[in-house]
């Protein structure tokens, strides 16, 4: 199956993720209640591990893969955008080439870890956004930590939560 292509820090992985696996769980105790009953609490979720396998394809392929290695050596968090998935921000933990490299193609194996945002929650009683090209409410919802529900309800005048023209203004609170 061959999914959409990913973006990661504004880089397009056309012919991307040939090989996806993303992991990751809640952490929850369970206890018994004096009363003899069983219960359980959440202590959080664990952040998400992105692995998988993908290709550069072309003339320029390993400029491509230099380019994708020199976002890992910056150890930088960054938006990745994943085939039908809320984007979310992570760090390109590894990158490793998997096959020798052939004319116009590279294999190579990746892992994202995924990282808080790195904008703190918008405050006030009421707060504007102006989007970019490309944004939509799904990664403004998690950028900010503001409920999608709670966008969509703040801004009627949007009719599709996944298309934002740049320059479009969104309320946050």
């Amino acid at each position: 199956m061959r999914f959409a292509p990913m973006r990661f820090d504004g880089m397009s992985l056309r012919h991307n993720p040939e090989k996806l696996h993303i992991s990751g769980s809640d952490h929850v105790k369970e206890y018994r209640s004096p009363c003899c009953e069983a219960d359980s609490v959440s202590l959080g979720r664990e952040l998400k591990r992105i692995a998988g396998e993908g290709e550069f394809c072309g003339a320029d392929c390993i400029e491509q893969y230099r380019a994708l290695e020199k976002m890992q050596i910056k150890a930088k968090r960054a938006k990745l955008a994943l085939p039908h998935m809320q984007p979310m921000y992570a760090y390109l933990k590894e990158l490793e080439l998997t096959a020798k490299p052939m004319d116009n193609v590279l294999s190579y194996r990746f892992v994202f870890v995924e990282a808080q945002s790195p904008r703190p929650e918008a405050q006030g009683t009421e707060y504007y956004l102006t989007v970019s090209e490309g944004e939509n409410l799904w990664d403004i919802s998690y950028e900010y930590g503001v409920p999608i529900e709670r966008l969509v309800a703040l801004n009627p005048h949007i009719p599709l939560i996944g298309e934002l023209s740049g320059g479009e203004r969104v309320r946050l609170c």
